[in-house]
């Protein structure tokens, strides 16, 4: 800056004159590199922010399935059959937990895997990536192992000898409430990350329609397996019934085939990609205005409305073993020949439902004053759903194990009625929690018998 100064002396020109525009240019300079930081800053900002208003919404959206579901087994543990049919608010929450729970927590697993383990946001050597799956994958299939030792040798008195623990851990034997259910997520998760090379470059593709014939795919091939059913699933052949859908079958085996239900786990991706599309184009200048939001999310409400019309027509009847001739086709959830397509397609209103409220009850949360008592209440209930959906394996299993010891069904007694049940799922929630605060509040110790740095920042 001196020397151009100098310069403009040398030429004639006014010093004086000159310094006033070196400043305001240097003044320029210094506003225009302020103003990029503050946009780095504010993109950094905003990223952050909208990846916690995701994850925090799939979290309160899993967190209000855990209390529908643990409700439901409850109710089905502990109260008589015919008041789980003939009490409006017992069959509701019965149809809601079968209705919803599975498959809108297979989509929050589609959704998370995404980012976790398919998208490739992270560059990792094939070995690595392959063990973070497999390590993902284990924890649900541990969890179907405790439920099905819970409920074989607490519940049904299964002979304790080398035979039958060798079925159990084979998966030979899918005994009790959960083991199905548990390995659907691990088939998915292996069965997308095996193909996920193939969607990342289709999903990616510059070519739009490429894209959209991946997701097209995505969706219609899960449906297009609900057709595909094997007539015998008995000896060895069972193991198929993991996998798809089977009519002749034996005792102890699985009830939900996992491979049709891949539509709502791969839904869960391609809302993952949605969500990381419009952060791209939100740092771009992108902004979505609600007069074009709403009508958009109204009609594909009222789409989704209008494909669970045939779910809804057999609403009477009970949801959990549902195999029903409607004049649009069978709605069927599992054991034989299900799930059937109108019952994926006729469930997507209400998992729609559900993932809306818990995005308000986010938003909500958010803009609640923590100063007053009613603000600090609705910031306290949110974060404990949100608490109950991130550890939602933890708080299905822990109920799995509970019922199994108290079901009494089989010497005809169902000691709770509407309220009891109440109070017994809430107790299990709350027992599960004193559980994970035991397990957070303990600690290891170094050498020196000092406690750890981890354990020091768990606390």
């Amino acid at each position: 800056m001196a020397a151009e100064a100098e310069s403009a002396h040398d030429d004639g020109g006014d010093v004086e004159e000159a310094r006033p525009l070196l400043r305001d240019v240097e003044v320029a300079a210094r506003a225009h590199a302020a103003q990029r930081l503050c946009w780095k800053a504010a993109m950094h900002d905003f990223d952050a922010g909208f990846s916690r208003a995701c994850w925090r919404s799939v979290d309160i959206f899993k967190g209000v399935l855990v209390i529908f579901m643990t409700f439901a087994h409850v109710n089905l543990t502990l109260m008589s059959p015919a008041l789980q049919l003939y009490s409006p608010v017992a069959h509701l929450i019965g149809n809601v937990a079968a209705g919803q729970c599975f498959l809108g927590f297979m989509l929050a697993y589609g959704f998370a895997c995404d980012g976790a383990y398919l998208a490739n946001r992270k560059p990792r050597g094939p070995g690595e990536a392959f063990l973070r799956v497999v390590r993902s994958c284990m924890l649900p299939i541990v969890g179907a192992w405790v439920c099905m030792f819970a409920w074989g040798f607490m519940c049904f008195k299964l002979p304790m000898d080398g035979p039958t623990l060798l079925a159990m851990l084979t998966f030979r034997l899918a005994v009790g409430n959960g083991p199905d259910f548990l390995m659907c997520f691990p088939v998915c998760l292996l069965v997308m990350f095996a193909l996920r090379h193939i969607m990342n470059r289709e999903l990616s593709s510059s070519s739009l329609w490429r894209r959209y014939l991946c997701a097209a795919v995505m969706l219609l091939a899960p449906l297009c397996l609900t057709q595909f059913v094997i007539n015998d699933c008995t000896g060895l052949r069972k193991y198929y019934n993991y996998f798809f859908e089977c009519n002749a079958r034996e005792l102890w085996s699985p009830n939900l085939p996992a491979l049709p239900h891949l539509f709502y786990f791969n839904l869960g991706v391609l809302l993952s990609r949605a969500a990381d599309a419009y952060r791209s184009w939100a740092k771009g200048g992108g902004l979505l205005e609600a007069q074009v939001v709403v009508p958009v999310y109204i009609a594909a409400t009222m789409l989704l409305a209008l494909l669970s019309y045939p779910l809804l027509t057999v609403w009477v009847f009970n949801y959990g073993n549902l195999a029903v001739a409607t004049p649009w086709g069978n709605v069927i959830r599992g054991f034989s020949g299900g799930p059937s397509p109108l019952w994926l397609l006729g469930n997507l209103f209400g998992v729609e439902v559900v993932l809306s409220l818990a995005v308000a009850l986010h938003l909500f949360s958010e803009r609640a004053d923590d100063s007053t008592l009613s603000g600090s209440a609705v910031r306290a209930f949110v974060s404990e759903l949100e608490h109950l959906g991130a550890n939602i394996l933890l708080y299905l299993v822990v109920a799995d194990v509970c019922l199994s010891g108290l079901w009494r069904g089989s010497a005809g007694q169902y000691p709770l009625g509407l309220q009891g049940g109440a109070v017994a799922t809430f107790g299990i929630l709350a027992g599960t929690r004193f559980l994970f605060y035991l397990a957070r509040s303990g600690h290891t110790t170094g050498a020196a018998g000092s406690p750890s740095k981890g354990a020091a920042a768990a606390r």
